[in-house]
């Protein structure tokens, strides 16, 4: 409580410190609240709408807010967005979550660039390690809180995320950036764009990146972290006659992760013991799109291609391959009804390689360790405007049938009512599926180990998908000129939660040995709300302020013998809280502060902790900028989360950087 006493003071004297210079009359200025208002945002039903005026629970993370956030990475570029819980495992791996359930493969959150899926059926996440691009060709980030099944599909249960690259036509010229620092051990970012002909223009770029270690949550050395990536792509735009238009990127990298290990009785039973790895990581993808806008009627089609391969020299060689197609069509039926339908194929197949340790054991296995499968999709949703610019009621339903649990029905309603141009009340009732990974069908990994021998962890070829039915209400309100708010409420019912059960592992290398079984006999509630404002005082000065509440309480069936669910309430914080605020200062100086507080986390024995961050800015002259980043300011290190099975949990420290951007 001290900590949060100096902190909160330190921070009220910047603010009031700078203020007086923000008075000061020179040309650079922020965004207004009339632009802000305007916002235009695509992920809630993949046509454009005004931000303000959606039936959903949606932040944006602008360029503008990415480059002033101090931000290294898009986990980073997400810590300060209402309702989402950022937190960092070690200087490659986050937990990212919104709503609850967080965990180092969050599960109930959904992750794209561009429409592009990056979540993961191996492990029912984001490897986030290898989700990173040049940060100045993000546009924005659209984050949606809750459901987004019905446009979306499964795994879109409490929440989507799609990050928005820019159009290679506003890319223009050539880019470069140099980022050093004390836990930065240089990132060098390159960006050429050219125009082909009239209608046609591109970009190409590279990315090279290496992170330093962290501090080892339990002896204060050395993680044995360190963290290197590279990265080339490209992005075609071209404008066709007839407002058509199409646009080809893709990419191809590769990285080395350092990490330490922590394997259950791999020298003495009941004793672990730490050992060092690499990881590789290499992959590639490649998107198309293609558009045609008509008077009444707008049609895209996206198809992707996707590889990914990971290679650790303790637990196994991953090989994934994502292959996608999927059409949509938005129609004005008439002056009240505008429907949106579309169809879909994704074929995903994935290959998994055991290692095998010194005690000849492979900690790490799945039966079997070659799976293919194809997702066949459909959605309808039709917005009846009963009062055009009053009322608005939507309804959708998606169908899909997975190669895991064969058909999900995933619908929705809601209704926008616009009392005033100042005002949107919104609510909705949804339901959203979460499906099962191969891991929860066909793995087997040794989890802990005891004098009597090892605790295994196993699939199970019946498991079914989590469910999820979501009451949603919210309101946004432009107070004044310069104030608005933005609140959320909800209620989430969760049914078919996995358990782990005492059974017989089912899968032949194992034998008759007891195991912990996946079963679905879960449930649970959660309940809570997120508000924002947004205040602009001076016309260089704004501030946004963001609170998150959460009640999350989960159950064990009376046929389950798992005793350990309950712990999963402990993994989220219940309370967050953040303080933004934007300065421009005289002589193109900008000043930027972020203020957070985390509670507590109680199953992994993490306090809560507040962060300070801080940016100062300067543009000596047009088309170069320098910047001094300061982050986690008020201790030397503290902890986050901790990692999924053997991983060893880290600190954050305290870190400064510099960092020269130059656009000629």
């Amino acid at each position: 409580m001290q900590m949060i006493k100096k902190a909160s003071a330190l921070l009220f004297l910047i603010l009031i410190s700078t203020s007086a210079y923000a008075e000061t009359n020179y040309n650079a200025q922020l965004p207004s609240f009339a632009e802000l208002s305007e916002t235009y945002v695509t992920t809630v039903t993949k046509k454009p709408e005004i931000q303000f005026k959606t039936a959903s629970s949606i932040s944006v993370v602008t360029q503008e807010d990415i480059r002033r956030s101090g931000a290294t990475s898009i986990p980073e570029a997400l810590r300060y967005t209402p309702g989402i819980n950022v937190a960092q495992i070690d200087s490659n791996r986050w937990a990212i979550s919104s709503r609850g359930f967080n965990r180092q493969y969050s599960n109930k959150l959904l992750v794209l660039i561009d429409g592009r899926s990056i979540y993961t059926p191996v492990f029912s996440g984001v490897f986030w390690d290898i989700q990173d691009t040049v940060l100045a060709d993000v546009d924005r980030i659209e984050v949606i809180r809750g459901p987004g099944a019905t446009i979306w599909g499964s795994n879109a249960v409490n929440g989507v995320i799609n990050i928005i690259t820019k159009k290679a036509q506003n890319t223009q010229g050539t880019y470069a950036s140099l980022l050093y620092g004390n836990q930065e051990d240089g990132t060098l970012e390159l960006r050429h764009g050219g125009q082909i002909n009239n209608e046609t223009f591109y970009r190409v770029y590279s990315k090279a990146l290496g992170k330093d270690e962290l501090t080892n949550l339990a002896d204060q050395t050395g993680n044995d972290d360190q963290w290197k990536q590279y990265k080339v792509g490209f992005r075609v735009d071209s404008d066709l006659p007839s407002n058509t238009e199409w646009n080809l990127s893709g990419e191809l990298y590769s990285g080395d992760l350092d990490q330490t290990q922590n394997f259950p009785g791999l020298i003495t039973p009941a004793v672990t013991a730490s050992v060092s790895e690499s990881e590789k990581t290499q992959g590639f993808h490649l998107l198309g799109n293609w558009e045609k806008q008509g008077f009444e009627t707008h049609q895209k089609i996206q198809s992707y291609i996707d590889y990914h391969e990971r290679d650790s020299d303790n637990l196994l060689k991953l090989q994934a391959l994502t292959f996608d197609i999927n059409y949509h069509n938005t129609r004005k039926l008439n002056s009240k009804n505008e429907l949106i339908w579309g169809l879909g194929y994704r074929h995903i197949r994935d290959s998994l390689e055991s290692r095998t340790l010194s005690n000849g054991q492979s900690y790490l296995e799945y039966f079997p360790d070659d799976i293919s499968g194809n997702i066949y999709s459909g959605f309808v949703q039709n917005e009846y405007k009963a009062i055009p610019d009053v009322l608005h009621f939507i309804v959708g339903a998606k169908i899909e049938h997975h190669y895991f649990t064969d058909f999900e029905f995933q619908p929705n309603a809601r209704f926008a009512w616009y009392p005033s141009n100042k005002q949107t009340v919104w609510g909705a009732v949804s339901r959203a599926v979460r499906t099962p990974t191969i891991a929860e069908q066909s793995i087997s990994l040794i989890a802990a180990s005891t004098p009597g021998g090892f605790v295994r962890l196993a699939g199970n070829s019946d498991y079914k998908s989590e469910d999820l039915t979501a009451f949603e209400l919210g309101h946004r309100y432009k107070a004044t000129q310069k104030l608005a708010f933005d609140t959320s409420v909800f209620l989430n019912i969760y049914d078919n939660l996995r358990t782990f059960e005492p059974g017989v592992s089912p899968f032949p290398s194992t034998g008759t040995i007891a195991a912990l079984i996946t079963e679905n006999f879960g449930s649970g509630e959660a309940y809570g709300f997120e508000i924002e404002a947004k205040y602009v005082p001076l016309k260089n000065w704004s501030l946004t302020a963001n609170y998150s509440y959460i009640d999350l309480a989960l159950h064990a069936d009376k046929k389950s013998n798992d005793t350990s669910i309950p712990d999963e309430e402990l993994k989220t914080p219940e309370q967050q809280f953040s303080l933004l605020s934007r300065v421009n200062l005289p002589n193109n100086f900008e000043l930027d502060t972020n203020f957070s507080f985390v509670d507590e986390l109680e199953a992994f024995d993490i306090p809560s902790y507040t962060r300070f961050d801080t940016r100062l800015g300067w543009k000596p002259r047009e088309g170069i900028e320098v910047s001094l980043v300061g982050l986690n300011l008020l201790k030397p290190s503290h902890p986050e989360f901790k990692p999924f099975l053997y991983g060893s949990p880290a600190e954050v420290d305290r870190s400064m950087f510099v960092k020269l951007d130059l656009n000629f």
